[in-house]
């Protein structure tokens, strides 16, 4: 689901939503969002981003136990 779809699905069930104490905890929660502690990716980010979300779609993953083999294999030949 992208963040676009989430924030829809959000909006959608908050504008049902008639608890005013569960508003305002809403409310209390998206307060501590502090807009200068965000990260905002570069491009260069945002394209490795998306090309790993394309090889896990493509099947080209491996295991974390393998991905630590083979980093021990690397650092031996160092």
């Amino acid at each position: 689901m992208s963040s676009l779809e989430l924030k829809l699905e959000i909006f959608d069930k908050l504008k049902s939503v008639e608890d005013e104490s569960l508003l305002k905890k809403i409310m209390a929660l998206l307060k501590t969002v502090d807009e200068d502690k965000i990260y905002h990716l570069s491009k260069y980010e945002l394209d490795m981003v998306k090309e790993g979300e394309e090889d896990i779609k493509a099947g080209r993953v491996i295991s974390q136990e393998q991905l630590d083999k083979e980093d021990l294999e690397w650092l031996s030949k160092q």
